[in-house]
């Protein structure tokens, strides 16, 4: 049964991309770096866009854009790996996000253990993922992944991303 509402309507107003960023960098989120296979070659990227979805099964989704070199390689494959950054792995959060995509894994520590995804060592969490569902979502591809491996390295406080940049997640 499909619900109507006020999206539905013509008229309806919608805020700008730059109202939006704005808006959205108000709100602090964990920083993640998302890898997967493209052929025997590993490739990654610094997502953001991350949540649990549910326990059971274990759930959680990622958001990629589809321009992403990441995007079909996770499609095709069929798993991908989270890496959790600590708020020391800021640098490695920016590689992800800035270097060519040749140069991502240069002179890094990663394995992929049978089946999973590309594994980056130092990360305080990797869960390794099998594709469960993808959905269109504008310029986004919303990723369902279903958690089949999790690895803990050391316990430390997570990486932050607020307003265009990295910040300390408060002490507990």
């Amino acid at each position: 049964m499909a619900v109507s509402g006020p999206a539905d309507t013509v008229d309806t107003p919608q805020v700008s991309s730059e109202e939006w960023r704005d808006a959205m960098g108000q709100f602090p989120s964990g920083v993640t770096v998302v890898t997967s296979w493209d052929g025997e070659d590993a490739v990654g990227s610094t997502v953001s866009s991350f949540c649990s979805v549910a326990l059971e099964p274990p759930l959680l989704l990622v958001c990629i854009n589809k321009e992403n070199p990441l995007s079909a390689p996770v499609a095709k494959a069929g798993v991908f790996g989270v890496h959790i950054l600590a708020e020391t792995g800021g640098d490695l959060a920016m590689r992800f996000a800035t270097a060519p995509d040749e140069e991502r894994f240069e002179d890094l520590d990663y394995g992929g253990l049978e089946g999973g995804a590309p594994h980056i060592a130092g990360a305080p969490v990797f869960i390794d993922c099998i594709v469960e569902n993808r959905h269109a979502a504008g310029t986004h591809d919303i990723i369902i992944g279903r958690g089949v491996r999790i690895l803990k390295g050391d316990e430390a406080s997570p990486l932050v991303y607020y307003r265009g940049g990295f910040i300390k997640a408060a002490a507990s």
